[in-house]
């Protein structure tokens, strides 16, 4: 059997469980329900189901990780006010507006990520009954201080069971360590889940005590934590878009070195993942390695083109570019944090090179640099030279271990090529690999 095949199992047999997990918790919740619908409370039943449906459409993707929407609070204020069973129910429902969308997600996607939100608030809202609470709709003069453990748990729960089944689906998709998506896709985002967790417990005691009208000063807060989001997605697309032109603009006067820096990039992003580092540092680490040349602009383009050996005159020129390409970023504020990177990208292990620091001074990022750029250097064709083998450059990054390179990150870097190399081809585009949280 294959690894596609064996991870190819282990995903419909997990989806199988959601789906059948998802099925036996809406049965239990809709024998076990105690809460009807009437007259008095079915406009309030209305109106958050028409807020949930428009908080999914309005469902904001965040760059590297799943689609984040608002209506997780709203779920917790159906489960605080009408219990587990019409706390699921509107969940389950909400779903359908990704229907609605430009992508619309294939069946298997839609069921199991359904599942997993109806599994969610069915969880949820079972604690908040069995902990003593007692839906807004049944009773709303009860005590607030003897429900604060059951509206905590209705607040908190949902989002935990929910990234928990996310772990597991990103890990099984993708070939990965739960701890490591969890670091990576899930926990970043969780704080903000469970205050909003806590704004759906306020919606539902603001409308048990003034009416559906009360839903309306939370209106204006959600509708700013959505732009909050939305901004944010913004602000790191022009990042990107920032960095891909200084990219292009150093390629264009250094034509021997097109596409080094992406590969770097993708080499470091390779070791960074080997040794553990979390999703905000990988991002970090990949922007320094795709500007870790950017001084070279600043280098004549009759040294970078030369064929023939540099004169010393012209190698100090060279080994000028990592503080050129410091100063440049060291000017603008949310790149100002890469450059030790940058400006140690060739310092050597030992303490020679460029940079003047050694062994564990040189920041971690700029030893993994130092491995990254080195390897596509020996492996790329150059004017003066053929590429080295795969194999005939790993000979040379571990003779010089210890003397210019980190042999923790040479390590690390072999590991991270066996991994890459041995994977399978990535699944998760066209299975259902969930997008929300």
């Amino acid at each position: 059997m294959t690894q596609e095949t064996r991870r190819d199992l282990r995903f419909s047999v997990f989806c199988a469980f959601v789906v059948g997990g998802a099925l036996g918790l809406a049965a239990f919740v809709w024998c076990t329900n105690t809460v009807m619908l009437t007259e008095s409370n079915l406009p309030t039943f209305v109106l958050i189901l028409a807020a949930l449906f428009v908080s999914e459409y309005l469902a904001v993707a965040l760059p590297d990780g799943p689609t984040v929407s608002l209506s997780y609070p709203l779920s917790v204020a159906a489960i605080v006010l009408f219990g587990p069973y019409w706390g699921a129910l509107v969940t389950a429902v909400s779903s359908l507006p990704s229907l609605l969308g430009k992508e619309r997600p294939g069946l298997l996607r839609f069921t199991v990520n359904t599942s997993q939100t109806v599994i969610s608030a069915a969880t949820a809202g079972l604690l908040f009954v069995t902990l003593g609470g007692v839906p807004l709709a049944v009773d709303s003069s009860r005590e607030l201080i003897t429900m604060l453990l059951p509206l905590a748990a209705a607040a908190t729960v949902g989002t935990l069971v929910n990234a928990g089944l996310l772990t597991v689906t990103f890990a099984l998709l993708q070939s990965r360590r739960l701890l490591q998506v969890w670091k990576d896709v899930i926990a970043w985002t969780l704080r903000s889940q469970i205050v909003l967790g806590f704004v759906g417990v306020a919606i539902a005691e603001t409308i048990a005590a003034v009416g559906a009208t009360g839903f309306a000063l939370f209106v204006l807060p959600l509708i700013v934590a959505r732009q909050t989001y939305q901004q944010s997605v913004r602000l790191r697309s022009a990042y990107a878009d920032t960095i891909s032109s200084l990219v292009a603009a150093l390629e264009a006067k250094d034509v021997y070195t097109k596409g080094h820096s992406v590969r770097v990039a993708e080499y470091t992003v390779l070791i960074a993942e080997a040794m553990g580092f979390a999703q905000d540092r990988l991002r970090r680490i990949e922007q320094a390695a795709l500007l870790h040349d950017l001084g070279k602009v600043g280098v004549s383009r009759r040294v970078l083109a030369k064929e023939a050996r540099l004169t010393d005159g012209e190698y100090d020129e060279i080994k000028r570019h990592p503080d050129i390409g410091a100063h440049i970023v060291a000017d603008v504020p949310y790149l100002a944090d890469l450059v030790p990177m940058i400006e140690h990208h060739h310092t050597w292990y030992d303490g020679r090179g460029y940079g003047g620091a050694s062994g564990d001074d040189i920041p971690v990022e700029a030893r993994i640099l130092t491995v990254a750029d080195s390897y596509d250097a020996m492996t790329s064709v150059r004017p003066y030279r053929a590429a080295m083998s795969h194999e005939n450059a790993l000979t040379e990054l571990r003779r010089n271990c210890g003397t210019q390179f980190d042999p923790e990150v040479v390590a690390a870097f072999e590991i991270g090529h066996v991994r890459v190399t041995s994977s399978e081809p990535d699944l998760s585009g066209g299975t259902g690999l969930p997008d929300e949280t």
